[in-house]
């Protein structure tokens, strides 16, 4: 299998601005599990973004950057939806520096041999 083959969808990163999401979220809540929670966060952040004393701290850890995620929080901060981030260097240096460099993050497969990939110079 060729290197090109596992390099050919490059990871998008989500517009929030491009659709409204309200509509899922309030459907969300109706439901249970994680899709609960998430509108139970949203209704949390709504308060926070009322009460004036209230300080906005988002925490981010994990592969957020390299799955999409980076642009999401770029507009939070650009639109003042955050006062303060906290994150793992790997997202900063890991994931931002990278793709600030000129390079790209691929969707994968979960069942790629992963010595496969290493021969390649692929990194999970």
């Amino acid at each position: 299998m060729s290197k090109k083959k596992f390099l050919k969808k490059a990871v998008t990163h989500i517009d929030i601005k491009a659709f409204d999401a309200t509509p899922l979220i309030t459907q969300f809540g109706k439901t249970a599990f994680q899709a609960k929670n998430l509108a139970r966060a949203c209704e949390i952040y709504e308060k926070m973004l009322k009460d004036r004393n209230c300080a906005v701290i988002l925490c981010l850890a994990g592969s957020l950057f390299s799955a999409g995620l980076k642009k999401i929080v770029y507009d939070m901060v650009e639109n003042n939806m955050v006062d303060a981030i906290v994150a793992t260097g790997a997202i900063i240096v890991d994931q931002d520096f990278f793709e600030a460099l000129g390079f790209k993050h691929y969707q994968g497969s979960p069942r790629s041999n992963d010595g496969e990939l290493f021969k390649m110079g692929i990194d999970r």
